[in-house]
């Protein structure tokens, strides 16, 4: 049976290709802002802003849950991933319908109202980060989605995310600087041949932590696209909203990624099977925790750029090696800053947000964006001074 071609992260998009997707880009801006306007039922809009939020959190976090995977199983038939991806999709969703009263984002949104009303910003937030993850910038959905629901958690969330990046740093140091204690033969010599039956084995393990990782970010992200959903859904609406978020994950297994992708083929060894079978069971330990501890939601952008950084560092410092390490400290900072950049435009999208559409209780936002949102709702609530000369 001939396998189906997937295509390279790795392939530099072409100037048409650019060109026609920041046409549909703008095209879907301009239909949501149209349907907006017009008087469309806010129920519509928000599917729209589901579905594209659908491909667009699929496509931007790619990186975080199943990169290394895509990364080690570039070989692997495209229907067997589809299968245990889009598979545990469905089991932990229908798992959560039933047992949270037809909910499906896992108590993360219990601090958020449900919007009966969306605003414009809100629904154009999935088209922006659309763009952004065209741009290679991790942006953290959290950031630039929820927080135009629910700005008054937003210092929680940067709170909780930033201690998140430092609880996976240090914890990737420990782990891995363990590892490369015990076999430092394994990460000094990089030439040498893996053991075909050891990395069978590893290949074999890489699909359970694969399958454990994935369903502890479906634990703390989904509430970044079921927001734009009633909370509690129908057997259609159930239905109908997981087929959408599958028919993105296979998209994004199809191209391997995306563009966005090159933050995890960057890294060093990564695409073995021992390598992302243990980033993977660092990673869902790491959220798990936090899904115990509190039902606040959080980046796990930073979560996941944070247990990388701390893995590259440790094997540079320990191996003391030219290649691959060589330059480990420019694509760690390379990642911050493209995920600062993400979280810069998440907040001002924030502030642009409560301009435009200032919260009734101000009480509960911190005092920068509180007085900001009063300056200006002062400011256009003014009395124009008229421009005309009255002799």
């Amino acid at each position: 049976m001939q396998e189906l071609k997937v295509k390279h992260s790795n392939e530099k998009p072409t100037l048409k290709e650019e060109i026609r997707f920041y046409s549909i880009s703008i095209l879907i801006a301009v239909g949501i802002s149209i349907g907006y306007f017009t008087g469309m039922p806010s129920y519509y809009l928000g599917w729209i802003a589901f579905f594209i939020s659908a491909f667009s959190v699929a496509g931007n976090d790619a990186i975080q849950t199943i990169g290394t995977f895509i990364e080690s199983k570039r070989t692997t038939p495209l229907v067997l991933k589809a299968l245990m991806i889009c598979g545990l999709l469905f089991i932990v969703h229908i798992y959560a319908w039933r047992m949270d009263d037809r909910e499906i984002h896992f108590h993360r949104l219990d601090s958020f109202k449900e919007v009966s009303d969306f605003n414009l910003l809100q629904l154009l937030a999935p088209v922006v980060l659309m763009i952004v993850t065209r741009l290679k910038a991790p942006i953290s959905t959290t950031f630039l989605i929820l927080s135009l629901f629910g700005g008054q958690n937003i210092d929680k969330m940067l709170t909780k995310s930033f201690l998140g990046y430092g609880i996976a740093f240090l914890s990737a140091m420990i782990v891995w600087g363990i590892l490369c204690y015990v076999d430092r033969q394994e990460y000094v010599d990089s030439n040498e041949e893996d053991d075909p039956a050891s990395e069978k084995l590893w290949g074999k393990l890489q699909w359970l932590s694969t399958a454990c990782l994935w369903i502890a970010w479906l634990l703390q992200d989904t509430a970044n696209i079921a927001v734009f959903l009633p909370r509690k859904l129908s057997v259609t609406e159930f239905v109908f909203g997981i087929g959408a978020i599958s028919v993105a994950l296979i998209i994004i297994l199809y191209t391997n990624g995306g563009s966005i992708q090159e933050i995890v083929s960057e890294k060093s060894d990564i695409s073995s099977a021992k390598a992302g079978t243990i980033v993977d069971l660092v990673y869902a330990g790491i959220l798990l925790l936090f899904q115990l501890g509190s039902k606040m939601p959080m980046s796990t952008t930073w979560v996941f750029l944070g247990l990388l950084a701390g893995r590259e560092i440790i094997l540079h410092i320990l191996t003391h090696k030219d290649k691959p390490y060589l330059e480990t400290f420019r694509q760690v900072g390379k990642d911050v800053i493209l995920a600062s950049l993400g979280i810069t435009v998440s907040i001002l999208f924030y502030g642009l947000s409560i301009m435009v559409y200032p919260p009734k209780d101000t009480s509960n936002l911190s005092p920068t964006l509180k007085k900001l949102s009063d300056s200006f709702q002062q400011y256009i609530a003014e009395p124009k001074k008229s421009s005309v000369t009255h002799y």
